[in-house]
């Protein structure tokens, strides 16, 4: 789903979620999943266009890049 980064801290969000979506990742500033997993689950879900589709895209690339929500 996301290609592994050359830089550990860069993992890019995956293609394919849906653009609200990326507009409001891009609108909080964030680009990366490591930024994604710092910000917390609760508060990425209640962005806008942040359905369960996106979340479970968001999760699935997260964990093949070995990146876990902050508790």
């Amino acid at each position: 789903m996301t290609s592994k980064s050359n830089w550990p801290g860069h993992t890019p969000l995956p293609k394919g979620i849906s653009a609200p979506a990326r507009r409001a990742l891009a609108h909080e500033g964030l680009e990366t999943l490591e930024q994604l997993a710092e910000v917390g689950e609760e508060r990425i879900a209640g962005l806008h266009g942040m359905g369960p589709k996106t979340m479970a895209q968001l999760q699935d690339a997260m964990e093949e890049a070995g990146i876990s929500f902050a508790s």
